[in-house]
């Protein structure tokens, strides 16, 4: 399982991000099938727990501050730190091979994405980047766990 994924998976996964709705549904359905469009290679589950521990929170606290315009004023500083944070942990893990370039391309996506709505001060933009996010690194968690090492 260690081949980069076709472009339909990548694309699908950042219009899931981007727009939610029917894509969103649309790309968790593919990554909970019998036979996902995405191979995990040599991603561990420990790694990605790991990893999942430190972006859940992230993208939980990014969404909780943009959706109140007061909170959002006083949380950016502390958001750009979380979020290089988390790019750090993902590439940490990425170069000690504990998971794959495929995983590790499709978490710094929505690391990316945020990370320029909050330089774009896009507070609405950030909270719906956020929890389309969530979504997408739990249905990633899922298939981590069935077929990780």
């Amino acid at each position: 399982m260690g081949a980069r994924p076709g472009p339909p998976i990548e694309r699908s996964f950042r219009s899931a991000l981007e727009q939610g709705g029917a894509e969103l549904l649309g790309v968790v359905d593919q990554l909970l099938s019998p036979r996902p469009p995405l191979r995990i290679g040599a991603t561990t589950t420990t790694a990605y727990r790991r990893i999942h521990e430190i972006l859940a929170s992230v993208l939980d606290f990014a969404a909780r501050v943009a959706a109140d315009k007061a909170q959002w004023e006083g949380a950016q500083g502390r958001l750009a730190v979380e979020l290089s944070r988390a790019k750090i942990i993902v590439n940490y893990q990425l170069a000690r091979d504990q998971i794959s370039q495929d995983i590790a391309a499709l978490l710094n996506d929505v690391l990316n994405a945020i990370d320029s709505a909050v330089r774009n001060n896009q507070r609405e933009q950030v909270q719906k980047l956020a929890e389309h996010g969530r979504v997408l690194i739990d249905a990633l968690a899922v298939l981590v766990y069935r077929f990780g090492r």
